[in-house]
């Protein structure tokens, strides 16, 4: 049977600097790198064998493998033999994208938009089944066939976003938390809330942060409660100084779900909001969220999850400052639209809900590997209503290393496919309407993604090899059919999430993730509830690079099958190996291009898996603001560049002597917009593009000190809070310079 222990007690005044986490420990491999070289090694050898041996550039004999001739197209299929008329699609899709540069994504905007999309779909699926399958040879059947269920799969879970996204309550939800926030503001309507805090494992200097963000909401009727599922003296200590409350049980059942049902028995307040121990709500979350539950209708209210440091492949690549999180597009686009159909996910985090109706369901679900989307699930299909309010109300810490990313997202994945195996705990297909069973089919084509991810990155590569080609037509016809659809695919993507997002940068995600995941499908697939990770690691520290080998071998494999295919290819044509026209085939231009494509594709993603260092305990954020620098008898005014919890950077008016300044020498620094002081140290300082820049760590900070840092940094929205909007030429841009740069390979660190 369960205990709990709850502890309250006054502040204290103590140094609250962060402590610094443990180093990550290099991972070790059961198979020695030597062996997979030779492997590698002797495949390529072996294939290299076959093909020069073989005469020709292709394993199967291309009179074989392919048509001999293709006739044109005739009816409604015929393609223009107007040059002018052949550029027709193609013209109209850019001028029609140019145009999207004026309009702003509305339901309006977005129906005419998507109805175009769906047409050139539906266009370009007529054209596909009709004209372009490969029935030369069994092989070349097999080949065209797989790639081309591959697509329908493909696109018709594209129609199927398309048609759940198009209509949103985005703007309504908004009118509406302006509405109830006034009788939250002016004292009418305060319900008891209780703020959960759970925890498990994360270093004290985050749980920190978060109690102090959860304190300082500016919400009287609540209660903070750190939910300690390893049973820390030192969290309880934490708690206790920080005047919050304190739960912890014996032991760790169900995981985090086991720990929010147990503080669940131990508290009464009628709302209940979850803020994970690494995400810092803003002073105005429960303002802009408390008051929807005037509506007894509703149930639970969620917001979105942002993160105030970069993604792994933002910081690996070099690209922090450019590129957005991945979660952007679910939450700031697939939310919204869930909305519409009362099918919005509970995400773990940053959450409302009302008390009564999680007591309705019995608490939250504890079968599967995660409680969020499972609870959310059993709370639709007993009639419950959840809302989404699209603003960023908390910020949290987003993934730092490739393997925590691969990690996080397998618990996810197999946390959203138990969902099916739950039978009647959750009756999905019995007591959902259509439109929300249809979100779910959507989520189940989603989970498969990497098997369509891996036939797009394997067939080309078979076929380049095979000399059989899986999608048989003349360069004409791509021009008519294909490259219209996939332009106004990338285009209208990147305009309805408001040129936030890329649709090249999904794709690199996906490609990371497939092999990983196929792997996890599998062990689903005999095993659905095996046993997974709890927790994502947070406060990663690391001093050296970690390629990550044992996650992106098969993608270096690829990589380096491609390559040598094209050399091959074309090495075989300069040399005079094979002739040219003898060894051409239909469809072996938009296959060339297409291997060229997963080649930029699987190296951007390799090399994004390449973890950098992690040296920096805390992160620093973009703030200037004005300061006074103390050092000894003299003063020194200027501007802050950087800051953090731990420490700042300044550029100073006047320059400072070395006989000033000596190791280790105590300083005060004086923030004068925010009137408050600290004591810090002077770690070093110089001269930089004709500026004095000075490096400081803050020491023996008290309490108070810490809150007032905290609250500035993470309790509100500041100007390098906001998403970012790389757009779509940009994005591809800088997916070719993280390839041609190789910068997570070359970048050296002392």
């Amino acid at each position: 049977m369960l205990t709990s222990k709850i502890s309250q007690s006054s502040s204290k005044s103590s140094s609250t600097n962060p402590k610094t986490p443990k180093k990550v420990n290099a991972q070790h491999h059961h198979i020695a790198p030597w062996v997979w070289y030779l492997f590698i090694g002797s495949l390529l050898l072996w294939f290299g064998v076959i093909l020069l041996t073989a005469q020709r550039p292709v394993l199967v004999p291309l009179d074989i493998a392919n048509p001999t001739n293709l006739p044109p197209l005739t009816g409604f299929l015929e393609v223009p033999q107007d040059i002018d008329k052949l550029w027709l699609p193609i013209g109209a899709v850019l001028g029609f994208g140019i145009l999207l540069r004026w309009i702003k994504p509305s339901n309006t905007s977005r129906v005419v938009v998507r109805s175009v999309t769906i047409l050139l779909a539906v266009r370009y699926l007529v054209w596909r089944s009709l004209t372009t399958l490969n029935f030369s040879h069994w092989i070349s059947l097999s080949l065209s066939l797989l790639f081309f269920l591959n697509e329908i799969v493909w696109i018709g879970s594209y129609l199927l976003y398309l048609l759940q996204s198009t209509w949103t309550n985005e703007k309504r939800r908004r009118r509406e938390a302006d509405y109830y926030s006034q009788t939250v503001l002016s004292g009418e309507y305060l319900p008891s809330v209780d703020v959960f805090i759970p925890t498990y494992k994360e270093p004290e200097f985050i749980v920190r942060r978060t109690v102090i963000g959860c304190q300082e909401m500016d919400y009287s009727n609540k209660t903070v409660y750190v939910l300690d599922d390893t049973r820390r003296p030192h969290i309880r200590a934490m708690a206790e100084e920080l005047g919050c409350k304190y739960i912890t049980r014996l032991d760790n059942t169900h995981a985090k779900a086991g720990n929010l049902n147990n503080a669940l028995a131990h508290t009464k307040g009628e709302l209940i909001t979850i803020m994970d121990a690494d995400f810092v709500p803003f002073r105005h979350f429960l303002t802009r969220t408390v008051g929807f539950f005037q509506n007894r209708k509703i149930d639970l209210v969620q917001t979105p999850q942002h993160f105030y440091n970069p993604d792994y492949h933002a910081y690996n690549l070099g690209l922090d400052r450019f590129l957005p999180n991945d979660m952007e597009h679910f939450f700031g686009f697939v939310q919204p639209g869930r909305d519409a159909g009362n099918s919005v996910i509970c995400c773990g985090t940053s959450y409302v809900v009302r008390r009564q109706a999680l007591e309705a369901i019995g608490g939250y679900y504890t079968r599967c590997c995660v409680e969020d989307y499972q609870t959310s699930t059993r709370m639709l299909t007993q009639g419950q209503h959840l809302i989404y309010l699209n603003e960023i109300l908390s910020m949290g810490e987003s993934t730092r290393t490739f393997a925590d990313f691969i990690d996080q997202r397998l618990r996810w994945l197999q946390g959203n496919l138990q969902v099916y195996f739950c039978g009647d705990d959750l009756p999905i297909w019995s007591r959902l309407n259509w439109i929300q069973k249809s979100y779910h089919i959507n989520l189940i084509l989603y989970c498969l993604n990497p098997v369509v991810r891996f036939i797009s990155l394997t067939v080309p590569l078979i076929s380049l090899y095979l000399g059989s080609s899986p999608l048989v037509a003349l360069a004409p016809d791509y021009m008519y059919y294909v490259i219209p659809f996939l332009l106004l695919y990338n285009v209208s993507f990147t305009w309805a999430n408001n040129y936030r997002l890329s649709a090249f940068w999904n794709e690199v995600y996906e490609t990371a993730f497939c092999f990983p995941a196929l792997s996890r499908l599998g062990l689903i697939l005999r095993n659905p509830f095996a046993k997974a990770s709890t927790a994502t690691r947070k406060g990663v520290k690391a001093e050296t690079k970690n390629y990550n080998l044992h996650l992106t071998w098969q993608l270096i494999v690829l990589i380096l099958l491609t390559v040598v295919g094209l050399v091959f290819h074309y090495g075989g044509y300069l040399t005079g190996r094979w002739p040219y026209l003898q060894y051409e085939y239909a469809g072996k231009e938009i296959l060339v291009f297409w291997s060229i494509y997963n080649l930029v594709v699987m190296t951007v993603a390799v090399l994004a898996a390449i973890d950098q260092p992690v040296r920096r305990v805390v992160d620093r954020f973009p703030v200037r603001t004005l300061c006074r620098l103390t050092v000894g008898h003299q003063i020194y005014v200027g501007y802050t560049h950087d800051l953090s919890e731990a420490g700042a950077r300044l550029t100073l008016k006047a320059p400072m002597l070395q006989s000033e300044v000596s190791p280790e020498q105590p300083a005060y620094l004086e923030f004068l917009e925010e009137d408050f002081t600290v004591k810090t140290k002077v770690l070093r300082w110089g001269v930089q593009d004709d500026q004095i820049q000075v490096s400081l760590q803050f020491i023996r900070m008290t309490q108070k000190q810490n809150q007032r840092l905290v609250s500035w940094l993470y309790s509100g929205m500041t100007w390098w809070k906001q998403p970012k909007k790389p757009g779509v030429l940009d994005s591809l841009l800088a997916m070719v310079a993280a390839v041609l740069r190789l910068k997570p390979v070359l970048r050296r660190y002392v």
